[in-house]
């Protein structure tokens, strides 16, 4: 958990469930009880390819044999809220984000877990990224009789607005923290 509200993009995190595997979407609204949604935009969520999977491996070797667990982000869903403050005048976008991961055992688990981590950034106007980039742990539990899993997390990313901005300035990047030897297996063996 992060905290400040000094911070431009702050991420706090809320509550972590276990359950069955799930399908791939990405769903965004935005809500506003006086204005209509379409009117105010949400940031877009991104999903960074290179980064949305993984797989460990639990020596040097890049054999099969050696995988220890293979991971991905399967889903992730956002609605956001525009909040103002009326004593201040300042208005700020609550992105409520829930990211779905998914796990598989591989031959060489010594853990009887999928540990790893992802991480949450932002954007602003013209592509630049913003202070408060947050990375967050996730355990997926394995059993002999289940090789397979999932874990869901939900954030909450605070963006505070300067005059004439909306949602269509921002950007919140999610994406699994890799290693650089990681990630050259992931450009030499894409997935969609």
């Amino acid at each position: 958990m992060m905290s400040g509200a000094n911070r431009i993009g702050q991420v706090v995190r809320g509550a972590w469930i276990v359950g069955a595997l799930g399908v791939a979407t990405l769903l965004t609204a935005c809500v506003d009880n006086r204005t209509p949604p379409q009117s105010r935009p949400c940031p877009q969520v991104r999903v960074v390819q290179d980064a949305s999977y993984l797989t460990r491996f639990a020596g040097t070797s890049e054999d099969l044999t050696d995988t220890s667990f293979e991971a991905r982000i399967s889903r992730s869903e956002s609605l956001c809220y525009y909040e103002e403050d009326r004593g201040t005048n300042q208005t700020r976008i609550r992105t409520e984000l829930r990211v779905e991961f998914a796990a598989s055992r591989g031959p060489n688990n010594p853990e009887s877990a999928a540990n790893f981590r992802y991480w949450v950034r932002m954007t602003g106007p013209g592509g630049t990224f913003l202070p408060g980039d947050q990375v967050l742990d996730v355990t997926i539990p394995f059993t002999p009789s289940r090789v397979q899993g999932i874990a869901q997390d939900e954030i909450f990313v605070y963006i505070p607005l300067n005059a004439n901005e909306n949602g269509d300035f921002y950007r919140i990047h999610i994406g699994l923290e890799v290693s650089e030897k990681e990630l050259a297996y992931n450009r030499r063996n894409p997935q969609r």
